[in-house]
């Protein structure tokens, strides 16, 4: 269940873009809601020659280009210290290879995700010092490194930055910083990942843009789309052009990498959902070395090599993430009182720290919550977390970083590292923090527009393509397609997938949704419902029709938003027995035989929360009540039952006799506490 969040459509605005420009009318439309409205912007954004911006705008980009050209002319041996994700290693292979290629004296470091961690350490300092090097030029990292960077200096080093993670108050003392968050850098463009920074720093240092672009901005773009940062402005160029160079790639070893993926088509989510993933497993699982060497080799043999392990990795990845989520589902299945906290929290021996973060993400999908997940290997234990939109798991980690060795992050992801002994009262000191806010903020997901299912035509997926590359800051455009009636459910792919008739009026269209069983939906033919779509393009024999595939479904006319507030308030009061917002909520004999009789009524393996209030309400039952008296029943052995989230799996036995409500703990006190309220 997710809150639809449509924006307001300027219909004169949009009326304007499309007589001044002679747009279309759905691009104009789409243009107005993504705020892209004056000339020049709409120019930029849809126009497939690179925008390019002179490097030497940055702020501190003259000294680093300086420093460098210093040490290639007195043949200085240089270090590129990059990251172990998909953005540093490209940006460490791009760097790496460009210094090469002008006959630098140049080695690399990345440090070991699971020993060292992220950034600069001393040790890595010294031992630079020990190679011979005197200039260290980082690749996403480094802009927090001051201790680092005293110590480089106090060796006989120099240090040039390019980082795009925000600076802190005061910055490092590093010959130059190439940063564009940086508060006196005048630069109209501060959204690169650590790639797209390099991808400036080679123009600057080459001056020849043009020549950068068809060499590097293939690696650019997987560091860019894999970073997760805004495809707007240059960033779209360098994923655009990137693209283009991906296809037509002559570096070996990711054309086998594409490959081994079995992409047949390259677009941004080629890269997100195939190749970034590969790319980082070598630094979670393998060698981020591994991915570098792959991106630079020129052997046949060591390229099928390298993408083979890249692929292998990837799949052991994904096999020791499935076996930590199974482990975390069935402890929270096991003890389902941790899942009405704010923030779930699992911790347990055993669990690669290297994937937590990926594990994190799934559980905060699955249960619509932020999560961390510890790793307790160790006295220091590792841990990583996810956040939903509109609350910062960052500033929440902050408030309780008594508990912490070390920490960082942003409002939707965070890491951290504990002592095993700090975990319960980081726990509930987080959770107490997430407390004091009213309600969390729902889960959303955003539609562009509504439109009548009659007006969307194959000529409309000519439009949607300018758009591309789609990404973070530049979503795939979603369509709501509200009032439709379910007229038929069918499974496919072996009835892992569901084609869904529906109608609205004369207008009939089939809609794929993915990855979903019919026992897993919990709607029921009949009903009408809203939907919101991506449309793709499908050929068959030749022929090419519109193709509607689902991100969401909710019940027509009904307010979900009111549902998933009296979901928090039934959380907040089971958690703690907080009073607030239960008055009038108690249930009465007359709606524990209502709720009742309609599951004797209503048999059905899933069953969706908005759902049953929908059809319960005119008994005057809402979320509150209905979890409350599930809970009462569940207590009294009348039923058992199951909640993710805003589905429940509810099974009534055979038969039953005849029970006291009065006899329930839960009814007992809940009647307690709201005549005291």
């Amino acid at each position: 269940m997710k809150q639809w969040a449509i924006p307001p459509l300027d219909k004169a605005l949009a009326n304007r873009l499309k007589d001044e420009l002679g747009l279309p009318a759905l691009t104009a439309m789409l243009l107005s809601i993504r705020g892209i409205t004056n000339r020049e912007e709409i120019s930029r954004f849809l126009s497939t020659e690179p925008d390019w911006s002179d490097p030497f705008l940055i702020k501190d980009m003259d000294k680093a280009v300086e420093r460098i050209r210093q040490a290639l002319e007195r043949n200085e041996k240089i270090c590129v210290y990059g990251d172990y994700d998909c953005d540093g290693v490209t940006s460490t292979a791009m760097l790496y290879s460009y210094l090469e290629s002008v006959f630098a004296d140049v080695m690399m470091y990345i440090p070991d995700r699971g020993e060292e961690g992220y950034g600069m350490n001393q040790k890595a300092v010294s031992y630079l010092k020990e190679q011979g090097v005197s200039l260290i030029i980082t690749v996403d990292n480094g802009i927090s490194a001051l201790e680092e960077i005293d110590l480089a200096r106090s060796l006989g080093m120099d240090t040039v930055i390019t980082d795009h993670h925000r600076p802190p108050e005061i910055l490092p003392r590093a010959v130059a910083i190439v940063n564009p968050h940086r508060l006196d850098d005048p630069y109209p463009f501060k959204d690169y990942c650590g790639a797209g920074l390099v991808l400036k720093l080679l123009t600057a240092l080459s001056g020849d843009p043009d020549t950068i672009l068809e060499n590097y901005s293939d690696l650019a773009a997987l560091g860019t789309v894999a970073d997760v940062v805004s495809l707007r402005q240059e960033n779209r160029s360098i994923v655009r052009t990137g693209l283009f160079y991906l296809e037509n790639s002559d570096r070996i070893g990711l054309s086998r990498l594409i490959e081994k993926s079995g992409s047949k088509t390259i677009d941004s989510n080629t890269i997100a959902f195939r190749l970034a993933p590969r790319i980082n497993a070598a630094g979670r699982l393998g060698s981020p070395y591994d991915a570098v060497r792959l991106f630079l080799t020129e052997d046949e043999e060591t390229a099928e090599e390298k993408a083979d392990l890249l692929d292998s990795l990837n799949a052991q990845r994904q096999g020791i993430e499935s076996e930590i989520f199974q482990a975390i589902h069935s402890q929270l299945q096991e003890h389902p009182e941790q899942t009405l906290k704010r923030i779930i929290i699992v911790s347990s021996p055993g669990w690669n720290a290297g994937v937590v973060g990926i594990v994190s993400s799934r559980v905060t999908e699955r249960y619509g919550k932020p999560s961390i997940i510890i790793s307790e290997d160790g006295d220091v234990c590792k841990a990583s977390g996810r956040s939903v939109e509109g609350f910062s798991l960052v500033d929440a980690v902050f408030a309780c970083s008594k508990y912490l060795e070390k920490f960082g992050g942003h409002p939707m992801a965070v890491g951290f590292s504990i002592k095993k002994e700090n975990i319960q009262a980081f726990s509930e000191a987080i959770n107490a923090y997430a407390d004091q806010i009213p309600y969390m903020p729902l889960p959303s997901i955003g539609i562009d527009i509504c439109l009548k299912p009659e007006f969307l035509t194959l000529d409309m997926l000519q439009q949607i393509e300018q758009f591309e590359p789609f990404g973070s800051g530049n979503p795939k455009p979603l369509f709501g397609l509200k009032n439709m009636q379910l007229d038929k459910i069918t499974t496919l792919g072996n009835g892992k997938h569901l084609k869904l008739s529906l109608s609205r009026g004369e207008t009939h269209i089939n809609a794929m949704k993915f990855f979903i069983t019919p026992d897993e939906f919990p709607y029921r033919e009949g009903e009408m419902l809203d939907i919101a779509v991506n449309l793709e393009r499908n050929e068959y024999r030749g022929v090419q029709s519109l193709s509607f595939i689902i991100k969401d479904i909710r019940l027509s006319e009904f307010d979900q938003s009111a549902v998933m507030y009296e979901i928090q308030d039934y959380e907040l009061y089971r958690r703690n027995g907080r009073k607030d917002n239960i008055l009038s909520k108690c249930p009465v004999r007359e709606d524990f035989a209502a709720v009742y009789k309609y599951f004797r009524a209503n048999v059905r393996p899933i069953y969706s929360i908005d759902s049953l209030v929908f059809h319960l309400q005119k008994s005057g039952i809402g979320a509150f009540k209905l979890l409350m008296i599930l809970d009462i029943f569940a207590e009294l052995s009348l039923i058992r039952y199951e909640r993710n989230i805003d589905m429940l799996h509810v099974t009534l036995p055979a038969s039953s006799s005849k029970v006291d409500l009065d006899s329930s703990t839960i009814y007992q006190k809940l009647k307690g506490d709201i005549h005291h309220a």
